[in-house]
């Protein structure tokens, strides 16, 4: 079942990797994590025909692709049109300027990491059970 495959996290900064390590542990999911340093690693990740992930959890700001770029890319590359991935993005900005181009890019959500460990494990709980509950009916033509 997809709701069971890896779930993507692309953050270049460790201790926001560890901080997402322990949300997932200590929520008890199953699904594989999956960690990249930067968008380019990423999509190489990604364009394999093989690789159908659950979810991709992406920063914004990394370096070398950083997320806006990464995710202009997926939506435009025919090897994704089918695999039905959702996508959020994951940032420290909660400028309306970053919203508002997040927003552009046909993601299905963005969670502010903020300072608040149970707040950002809350909002990690609801964006996977949403996602375990409603994968089925998610298609590309919602993109």
């Amino acid at each position: 079942m997809k709701k069971h495959r890896d779930i993507l996290i692309i953050e270049d900064d460790e201790d926001d990797r560890e901080i997402l390590q322990e949300i997932f542990r200590d929520l008890g999911y199953k699904n594989k994590l999956v960690f990249f340093h930067d968008g380019v690693e990423a999509l190489d990740y990604l364009r394999r025909p093989e690789v159908e992930p659950f979810i991709v959890i992406s920063d914004i700001n990394m370096p070398k692709l950083g997320g806006f770029e990464l995710r202009e890319l997926i939506l435009q590359e025919e090897i994704f049109m089918d695999k039905d991935i959702p996508y959020v993005f994951i940032s420290n900005a909660q400028d309306e300027h970053s919203v508002r181009q997040a927003n552009k890019l046909s993601i299905q959500d963005y969670i502010h990491k903020g300072s608040d460990y149970n707040s950002y494990k809350e909002r990690i709980k609801s964006l996977i059970d949403y996602w375990k509950e409603n994968i089925n009916s998610f298609t590309s033509s919602g993109r």
